[in-house]
């Protein structure tokens, strides 16, 4: 099998179910991450069993497998920082119907983010996160799929995270722009110090604290520079674009299916 498998986040395009998975193809990816949002709880995205079937079916016709999914929840919902008993509940929600869906997709692993509104900033925010993860992980666990964190917190944060919830199915799912935005650290030595416990790898570019601003390559979170030190490491797995092609800085350049060959194309020039 080769090193790396190249993908693209769901929520990166406007274009859904059988549009995504062909334009996917065309752009010569492998697989795509999708998101679970509230919209599941009215029937909609993928609460409708009709989109999981388009998606399905079409996957398998385009050659595709479906990496992993992603509840959509951080910006609104929390269950490390939540403003009520409802905020939380729906946050868990949003995390097991995900668990529930990578069954369904035959995932291996699901992303779970712990950052943004359900992030972790003093000790009883910290307690939250290790209690859930335990959790989740554990109800992931009994189908066997790894639960793979997102998170804002230095190199030695996550270790210590990652000690407490003592799981070897729980790893680090790496971004390559998130903490440069934040506080300016170095992507590729972020990459380097973790790279024994990174999952899966987002790829996105910007300009400064502008989160997904650039085409990869083209912004200031030095791109090229974590390019080379996840090509010096270990890691195989997939590598998945996590632009914004709808952002005015980008939207400008050409259509969504434009930005997305290009960013593709830049993968496989760097990548192999």
């Amino acid at each position: 099998m080769k090193r790396f498998q190249y993908g693209v986040c769901e929520w990166t395009l406007r274009v859904r179910g059988n549009g995504l998975c062909k334009l996917a193809a065309e752009k010569n990816l492998d697989c795509l991450q999708l998101g679970v949002g509230t919209e599941i709880f009215r029937g909609g995205g993928l609460g409708n069993p009709a989109l999981i079937g388009e998606y399905q079916k079409a996957a398998e016709e385009y050659g595709l497998f479906i990496h992993s999914l992603s509840p959509q929840f951080v910006d609104e919902y929390s269950f490390t920082m939540p403003r009520g008993r409802q905020d939380e509940e729906t946050a868990i929600k949003l995390v097991e119907k995900t668990i529930e869906l990578s069954r369904t997709f035959g995932c291996r692993s699901f992303l779970l983010p712990v950052l943004c509104r359900n992030g972790i900033v003093d000790g009883p925010s910290f307690h939250r996160a290790v209690e859930y993860i335990k959790r989740f992980s554990d109800m992931a666990a009994e189908s066997g799929i790894e639960t793979y964190l997102e998170l804002n917190q230095s190199a030695d944060a996550v270790r210590n995270l990652l000690a407490a919830v003592d799981n070897p199915m729980v790893k680090l799912f790496f971004d390559s722009q998130n903490l440069y935005a934040l506080n300016r650290t170095s992507m590729a030595v972020y990459f380097r110090e973790l790279e024994d416990v990174i999952g899966g790898v987002h790829l996105k570019d910007g300009e400064g604290s502008m989160l997904s601003a650039s085409l990869l390559g083209g912004g200031t979170s030095g791109f090229y520079k974590t390019a080379k030190a996840i090509l010096e490491s270990s890691y195989s797995g997939c590598l998945i674009i996590e632009s914004v092609y709808e952002k005015p800085t980008v939207s400008c350049l050409g259509t969504e299916a434009e930005l997305l060959g290009r960013d593709a194309a830049t993968l496989r020039r760097v990548f192999g």
